[in-house]
């Protein structure tokens, strides 16, 4: 067991990726491009691994967050937040005279991300080198959580070394093409339609060619695949089981967030032995609870709002 807080911890497990500053801009009304647009514009924390291991701690996981930081204000902020929420960053890089990672999303009206642009160069010091210096740690944990900020060398490095659960968010379709070829070691991938057309090298039009394209991702090495509809919900498989989840009717104010939910709660889903169809229910539980907040990650979740609405959802579909 290995000792990472100055305690010894019997149950944790890792978050590796990125940890920035969100700047969120949502209109009042319609989004008017090239032109300036009336509307709220919110300062936050975020990145994908960090709203990951937010949401992970707020459902009572021990964590280890290992991002990289510069020596600035934003960093102050994102050490000040994980303090308060009990995420370690013992092993987390922080690097002199850099810019911690920085995001701009613009919004419509409907809280749905229209264009967003990331300054995430930072990424580049969290090495194989830096990474083989934490395998110990990683290993040690009971699940490894990744997104995909960090450089391919340092992502294939992952792959090929650890050897617990490994749980990938894909991030985006360009992050997604990176890493097409490198994903032999993966317990549960969480795409959308556009970044599982970009893993499995073909177009999604139907229901067939999403089954079609995620068992390509399977057979590349992938257990479990949670393919994100947008507003239609998910469509899960495991090469024998399949199915399909709708979204719970509520009011958006800002989805920005809600796939790192989602992935969460697939982590929580695993460490507590659902299966993937309960897996996915408490996915989309999570991402209903966080569309319902301004933040990226919502105050309200909670193990007890998940399964209040897990468990109205299974009696619903019983």
């Amino acid at each position: 067991m290995i000792n990472i807080r100055g305690c010894n911890l019997e149950n944790y497990i890792t978050v590796i990726g990125g940890a920035n500053i969100d700047i969120i801009g949502s209109p009042f009304t319609g989004l008017n491009f090239k032109d300036s647009n009336p509307g709220n514009i919110i300062l936050a924390l975020g990145g994908v691994a960090r709203n990951i291991a937010e949401n992970l701690s707020r459902l009572g996981i021990e964590l280890e967050l290992i991002t990289v930081l510069g020596q600035d204000s934003h960093a102050h902020e994102i050490q000040n937040s994980c303090e308060k929420l009990n995420i370690s960053l013992n092993h987390t890089l922080i690097v002199p005279n850099e810019s911690s990672s920085s995001y701009i999303c613009i919004n419509n009206q409907a809280g749905e991300m229209q264009l967003a642009i990331s300054d995430m160069n930072i990424y580049k010091y969290i090495s194989p080198d830096y990474l083989n210096e934490k395998l110990a740690i990683i290993n040690g944990g009971q699940a490894c959580v990744l997104d995909t900020n960090i450089p391919l060398n340092s992502l294939e490095f992952i792959m090929d070394n650890v050897e617990v659960p490994i749980f990938l968010d894909t991030v985006s379709v360009e992050k997604a093409r990176k890493i097409k070829n490198s994903i032999h070691n993966i317990h549960t991938l969480k795409p959308n339609i556009l970044e599982a057309e970009t893993l499995s090298n073909m177009k999604i039009r139907d229901r067939k060619d999403l089954e079609r394209a995620s068992e390509v991702i399977i057979k590349k090495g992938v257990k479990n695949v949670f393919v994100s509809l947008g507003s239609e919900g998910v469509y899960y498989t495991n090469g024998s089981e399949k199915g399909e989840i709708p979204i719970l009717e509520s009011k958006a104010i800002n989805t920005t967030g809600a796939g790192d939910s989602f992935l969460a709660a697939l982590v929580w889903a695993y460490l507590q032995g659902f299966g993937i169809g309960r897996s996915a229910i408490a996915g989309i539980a999570a991402a209903s609870i966080t569309v319902r907040s301004k933040s990226t990650v919502s105050e309200e979740m909670s193990v007890l709002n998940i399964e209040n609405i897990l468990n109205n959802m299974e009696v619903k579909n019983e």
